[in-house]
């Protein structure tokens, strides 16, 4: 009856080591996908900057030039000039109208914001990890922490703006080509610290 009752006692360790194993991968499979929705915002909201200081650049460059053009058609009656000068003035014109349809520093915010809240995401599921191997969690505790962080990224997913084609190409070559949204262990390992890694 003894030895029954230990073996019921170890079957019930057992399942409950399975049944944690299979929250941590589930958290691995989440971990792997907020570092790649992090550095793809990360890599929209420098899109977006760099854009936005080139348009300014170009605007006050283009100013500049018409202002000179516009004292120099004064004092020159020059056709070509004056012909030049109203392009350019178009062209600063467009500009103008292009940053007042597309607010490019909001959209490098919110990118940036998100970008940000993600980072926080990702540090908090590589604690997790940490204690999982630290044994801090049992089942229950565990399976409470991983629906408080996932509520936490679907709040976050809910108030992201989606990125363009380039800042993914961009963020897939910063963390290397992968397919669809599954990662693999040794991906997953490359991303975490040495002693959080599944496989040491």
């Amino acid at each position: 009856m003894k030895l029954l009752y230990l073996l019921i006692v170890k079957y019930k360790e057992v399942i409950k080591i399975n049944n944690i194993e299979v929250l941590e991968s589930q958290l691995r499979q989440v971990f792997a996908s907020v570092v790649w929705t992090h550095k793809i915002q990360e890599k929209q909201a420098d899109r977006y900057l760099r854009k936005y200081k080139l348009l300014e650049f170009i605007k006050v460059t283009l100013s500049a030039i018409t202002s000179s053009g516009i004292f120099a058609a004064i004092f020159v009656d020059n056709k070509w000039l004056k012909i030049i000068t109203a392009i350019i003035s178009g062209a600063s014109l467009f500009i103008t109208t292009y940053y007042k349809s597309y607010d490019l520093k909001s959209l490098q915010k919110q990118h940036k914001k998100s970008a940000i809240e993600l980072l926080e995401l990702r540090e908090d599921l590589v604690s997790v990890l940490c204690d999982i191997k630290i044994d801090k969690y049992n089942e229950d505790e565990l399976t409470k922490k991983r629906d408080e962080l996932l509520k936490r990224k679907i709040k976050i997913a809910k108030c992201t703006l989606d990125p363009d084609e380039e800042a993914v190409k961009e963020a897939s070559d910063n963390l290397k080509k992968r397919q669809d949204n599954t990662y693999s262990d040794d991906e997953i390992d490359s991303y975490l610290p040495k002693l959080a890694r599944k496989n040491k």
